[in-house]
């Protein structure tokens, strides 16, 4: 009986202290048709605030805080667009559905382009998984204990609220149902979808492109028409 009360209390302890901060790993796994694509990572979670470190397959570092999102290679870390992972885009189309989170086991969420489906376990998110068209996201996660608290990771980085991507092309972001967003060659690659499910690539730089924004470059690689149409109106109408 007091192994079973120790347990318990354990448990308890446990779902309390993740609710509001956590340090987990997770491996993040979207299949298609021809490829497989595989991405590993390092979170450090407290009171809706991330420290997340992309180990595979490149080294890259974000951070969410309030509502200011940085991005970088080392420890000096530039505002960036907001960034949304699998876990923040079941969070909110849960609230949107007006699905509560205290539940255990498994729920799906379906919506027109897309469904969620999110299992629970013990009060932690175990994995979620997207399914798009024939796309399958699924993001697993592996829960242990730190060293290191939130705050003493985060004051290893020094925030530089000076952004790679012009705040009067922001607003772009607000087209698109969700996207992911990189640096490669000092280039910042936006992958997304739109709100019809057709795919955006976008590439923006200080160097060259297609379109000029500010002291800044748009080149739109993949868009339909109509979204590309939106994207030209919305830095028009921001120039």
């Amino acid at each position: 009986m007091k192994k079973f009360f120790v347990l318990f209390f354990f448990i308890i302890f446990t779902v309390l202290m993740f609710s509001f901060s956590y340090h987990a790993y997770r491996f993040v796994i979207e299949y298609t048709k021809d490829k497989q694509y595989t991405r590993y990572e390092e979170v450090y979670y407290k009171d809706g605030d991330k420290i997340v470190f992309v180990k595979i397959p490149r080294r890259i570092i974000w951070v969410k805080l309030g509502d200011k999102y940085y991005m970088g290679t080392s420890d000096k870390l530039k505002l960036c667009p907001p960034i949304k992972d699998l876990e923040d885009i079941f969070l909110e189309y849960a609230n949107s559905h007006g699905i509560s989170l205290d539940f255990n086991g498994e729920i799906t969420i379906s919506e027109k382009a897309f469904t969620l489906k999110a299992l629970k376990i013990d009060g932690l998110l175990r994995n979620v998984i997207r399914k798009f068209e024939d796309v399958i996201t699924e993001m697993q996660y592996i829960y242990t204990l730190s060293n290191y608290t939130f705050n003493e990771i985060l004051q290893n980085f020094k925030f530089i609220d000076k952004s790679e991507v012009p705040q009067s092309i922001y607003n772009i972001f607000n087209l698109f149902l969700w996207f992911n967003v990189e640096y490669e060659d000092d280039v910042l690659k936006v992958y997304a979808i739109d709100k019809d499910g057709e795919n955006i690539l976008l590439e923006i730089s200080d160097k060259s492109g297609d379109y000029q924004v500010g002291e800044y470059y748009l080149t739109i690689l993949e868009s339909s028409d109509k979204t590309r149409e939106e994207i030209l109106n919305e830095i028009s109408s921001n120039s």
